[in-house]
Parts: structure tokens; C-alpha cells; sequence
């Protein structure tokens, strides 16, 4: 079976459940934990990943964990996929039921990455021009990202725009050792 759909179906049957059990918020907070646990604490993703450690001492150690942390039905879930041995597509699992979570509320997501951190008024005014196109809800980050020298990049979903000096400089460099080749 395709990996990806994997994670989709468990996603989704447990998105399907919080949407039944009027609880949708309780278990996205517990997904979102998770999902930056996995990412940010490397010794967690580890442990998930771990193909040594028995099971029933995942399932053990995970109630330590999280047990007073979340909705008994995001434990649940947990021991479901351990006992189906699916505990390595947590990640994938936990990133899939975001993604149903926006398009359920109507959210895009927009990051803006600049070279130096934009100010309040020219944030709200790329705000309210993505707001205006996409009629959604934002979920706005902003990231600053000093190599990319000047300019921006935009990326709403999964479109990205790039107007960084950086990228502008590369492609510069990159036509003028095609010519010079030649």
C-alpha cells in the first residue's frame, strides 16, 4: 500500500470522528503537538521511529507522555496505530489531519519570508491583498531569512512566488557562465 495513503486514511477516519464527536479543536491541538514534537524534539522522533523497542513499551512509555496532555480519544488513536503498527506514519498522519482541518475551516496558509522582519502596516497590507484573492482565512508566518539579501518570497499553499534578490543574483550568474561558455 502507498505510504501516503496511509496516512491520509487514518487522518481522515480520525478527523471524520472529532467532526461526529463535536471536538474538532480538542484533537487539532493534540495533533499539532504532536506533529511538533516529531519535528522539534529529536529524541521523540526517535523513540516513534525506534524498530527495536517492543510495542506494548511504546504504548506504555506514550501513555506516560501524553496521557494528562490530550483528548482520550487522541489516545485512543494512539493505541490503535500502535496495535496496527503504524506508529512511524504519526508525522505523516498528524500533517494530513491539519490539512483537513484548513480546508474544513476555509484556511490558507501563507508564509512570507524577508530578508528583515516587515512592519505592521505593510504586513496588514499583504494580508488584506492575499485575504481579497483568496477569500479565505489566513493562517499568516512570517519568517526572516537573511540570505535571500532583499525582496521576498511568498508562498500560499502550495504556490510559491520568489522575488529575492538571492534568487534574482543566481539567475544572473547562471545565464552569464552559459554565455560565457559558449
Amino acid at each position: 500500500m502507498n505510504l501516503g495513503k496511509i496516512s491520509v486514511r487514518y487522518a481522515r477516519a480520525l478527523f471524520q470522528l472529532a467532526l461526529e464527536k463535536g471536538i474538532v479543536e480538542d484533537i487539532t491541538a493534540d495533533m499539532k503537538l504532536l506533529f511538533n514534537a516529531l519535528k522539534e524534539v529529536h529524541a521523540f522522533h526517535f523513540f516513534i521511529m525506534n524498530p527495536v523497542m517492543p510495542m506494548p513499551e511504546k504504548k506504555k512509555r506514550l501513555h506516560t507522555i501524553f496521557q494528562d496532555q490530550v483528548h482520550p480519544i487522541t489516545m485512543d488513536f494512539l493505541d490503535l496505530i500502535v496495535k496496527n503498527n503504524r506508529l512511524q506514519f504519526l508525522e505523516g498522519i498528524s500533517r494530513q489531519f491539519n490539512d483537513q482541518y484548513k480546508q474544513h475551516e476555509g484556511i490558507t496558509e501563507v508564509v512570507m519570508t524577508t530578508a528583515t522582519p516587515l512592519d505592521g502596516d505593510l504586513r496588514d497590507r499583504i494580508s488584506s491583498l492575499i485575504k481579497s484573492k483568496t477569500r479565505q482565512r489566513l493562517e499568516y508566518q512570517e519568517v526572516s531569512e537573511p540570505d535571500i539579501i532583499g525582496g521576498f518570497i511568498l508562498k500560499i499553499e502550495d504556490e510559491q512566488i520568489d522575488a529575492s534578490v538571492a534568487t534574482h543574483l543566481k539567475r544572473i550568474r547562471k545565464t552569464l557562465t552559459k554565455e560565457q561558455r559558449s
